[in-house]
């Protein structure tokens, strides 16, 4: 038996709920989006404003669709495994390899904090970590 995709359906599905600082000269504020669905998006004074709001944006996103007969992206879950194989231009190779010799680390480990940085990931330096454990109480 098929079930019916209605929008009780759709509200429970987990979709990825993206949550960006954006600035566009007049201050900064935040923006939600949904992941799977184009153009389902909000903006909010605060990050907490942008998530609540989010919500009623998707279910008037998806209600619309289902209203007009059009398709409904569902959300796919991703395994992230933590690697990734990336093609590059051998002189960008040298240059990041020459950077990380220059900063005494890993190509690895100057490639994720580059990585993480680029995205304002929180990443903690190994070596910071490793000076705050040896440090007395």
């Amino acid at each position: 038996m098929k079930t019916k995709k209605n929008l009780d359906y759709y509200e429970r599905l987990p979709y990825s709920i993206i949550l960006e600082q954006w600035d566009d000269g007049e201050g900064p504020y935040w923006v939600a989006r949904v992941a799977e669905l184009p153009h389902c998006l909000i903006h909010g004074d605060t990050p907490e404003e942008a998530i609540r709001e989010i919500e009623d944006v998707k279910k008037e996103w998806i209600k619309s669709n289902l209203e007009r007969g059009l398709e409904i992206p569902e959300p796919v879950s991703h395994n992230y495994s933590g690697q990734i194989r990336l093609r590059i231009p051998p002189s960008l190779h040298r240059a990041l390899s020459d950077r990380a010799a220059i900063e005494e680390t890993s190509l690895n480990q100057f490639m994720t904090a580059a990585l993480a940085g680029a995205v304002s990931f929180p990443l903690e330096d190994k070596k910071a970590k490793q000076r705050r454990e040896r440090a007395p109480s």
